[in-house]
């Protein structure tokens, strides 16, 4: 006896979209039909394959290899919502559905945040922010040349250490762990340890941490690419598919400018914790909203155009 389980409807879902997700076939596929018919065969209510509402439930199971349309069988409850788990399919398998299955729904619940959290690292970790470390070298320099004396490097010192930590904020702790800005950009003496040791390998490891945070940028720009082409594959209405690929380079490319002009900006300009985050969260909002706007243009001014067909997009997204 074959195995069929039950899967409630949710908001944007489609049939195309569920056989995607389901198969792997998507409408350009020869095998769509047969997986359509399958579906439609379980599910005698279903009167437009086009029209499902949040909230019904479906009956799927997995295609026979002796014929694509059968007659519905007595349904097995999964013990445990959301996934149906059944004897005909890898738990493995049901486990990447799932996850791709949320990955193309929700991606922005990953991209958005993580951008903001990556942008705001990267943008206090920001050069300018790093020169005033570097700066402290500088001053113990001078004073060590007799241009100044033991008390102005000590205020001069203290100014700048004062700077950095009115800028890093709540990230002090992050930073230095249980030791104050203070205590960590400090000259090295004795121990065979350059003068300046202790500023330059605190430079280093921020530096490192601001190209950590540039690594993760261009990560969560990749989940998001992705998952705009998996939306693109389960799709089936032409206009859909332009709307999503119109809505995603709009607001990759806002995004990248964006950084740029911002990261530009930050090379001689130390700024605060709050700044940092309002600047990430500015550039994210303002790549998202670019991107819908270009979805509204797309369909009011350009819907005759098919840019999927037209840039290989189609074929690569399937």
């Amino acid at each position: 006896m074959d195995t069929y389980f039950e899967y409630h409807v949710k908001n944007g879902d489609s049939l195309s979209a569920i056989i995607f997700k389901m198969f792997g076939y998507a409408s350009s596929d020869s095998r769509y039909a047969g997986a359509l018919a399958h579906i439609m065969s379980l599910n005698p209510q279903i009167k437009d394959p086009n029209r499902i509402v949040a909230g019904d439930m479906l009956r799927l199971g997995v295609i026979p290899q002796a014929k694509r349309v059968v007659k519905p069988s007595p349904i097995i409850s999964p013990p445990k919502s959301p996934a149906f788990i059944t004897k005909n399919v890898a738990r493995e398998d049901l486990d990447n559905y799932w996850a791709l299955s949320w990955l193309e729904q929700n991606a922005n619940f990953l991209t958005i945040p993580g951008g903001i959290a990556a942008g705001a690292t990267g943008n206090l970790m920001s050069p300018g922010n790093i020169s005033l470390l570097k700066e402290v070298g500088d001053i113990y320099a001078e004073y060590k040349n007799g241009k100044i004396t033991k008390g102005q490097y000590d205020y001069r010192r203290a100014s700048v250490l004062n700077r950095f930590k009115r800028n890093v904020g709540p990230m002090e702790k992050v930073l230095f762990g249980n030791n104050t800005t203070h205590q960590s950009i400090r000259i090295a003496r004795g121990g065979g340890l350059p003068a300046t040791a202790h500023i330059a390998r605190h430079s280093g490891r921020l530096n490192n941490l601001a190209k950590v945070s540039k690594a993760g940028g261009v990560v969560l720009i990749g989940v998001g690419l992705t998952a705009s082409c998996m939306q693109i594959a389960s799709t089936a209405s032409s206009e859909e598919k332009n709307e999503i690929f119109v809505e995603t380079i709009a607001s990759t490319t806002t995004g990248l400018v964006a950084g740029l002009a911002i990261g530009v900006f930050l090379v001689s300009n130390p700024i605060g914790w709050g700044t940092a985050l309002v600047l990430a969260t500015g550039s994210a909002a303002v790549s998202y909203g670019m991107g819908k706007a270009a979805r509204v243009s797309y369909d009011r001014f350009g819907n005759k155009v098919d840019l999927v067909s037209g840039t290989g997009v189609g074929k690569i997204c399937q």
